[in-house]
């Protein structure tokens, strides 16, 4: 659980797209979950040109991650697809309890569309939101 306000809660989520986007990842969506799950808060999807791509952004996200765990009350409760489990599904998913980050190959992400399963999901504008 994350035990911090919105405006640290949107830091977070900016930090995560500078990375995604340092990595080179395209078409980044933030969902806001809140209203229409009671157990899901935030949804950060990106999509990767390669698997290689998607595990290094992957590992990247979870270095900025790991000193927050303490710091911020974050937990880490699954990171698929990691560097040390070889995963060529083309989707990697790092949950951080209240921050779940989709990095997905294109083709992966156009079968699942995750925007439109959760179409009912505020869509954030990280920009927007002070």
């Amino acid at each position: 659980m994350i035990k911090q306000n919105n405006n640290e809660v949107v830091s977070i989520l900016k930090e995560i797209r500078s990375i995604l986007l340092d990595k080179k990842c395209e078409d980044i969506s933030f969902l806001d979950l809140q209203d229409v799950n009671s157990y899901l808060t935030y949804f950060v999807i990106a999509t990767a040109k390669t698997n290689t791509q998607a595990r290094s952004t992957a590992r990247e996200i979870d270095k900025y991650m790991k000193p927050l765990r303490k710091s911020k009350g974050i937990q880490t409760r699954s990171v698929t697809g990691n560097s040390v489990a070889k995963d060529d599904s083309g989707w990697l998913l790092l949950d951080y309890g209240d921050i779940l980050v989709h990095v997905m190959e294109a083709d992966v992400r156009s079968y699942y569309n995750l925007e439109r399963l959760w179409g009912d999901a505020k869509t954030m504008e990280l920009d927007s939101i002070s």
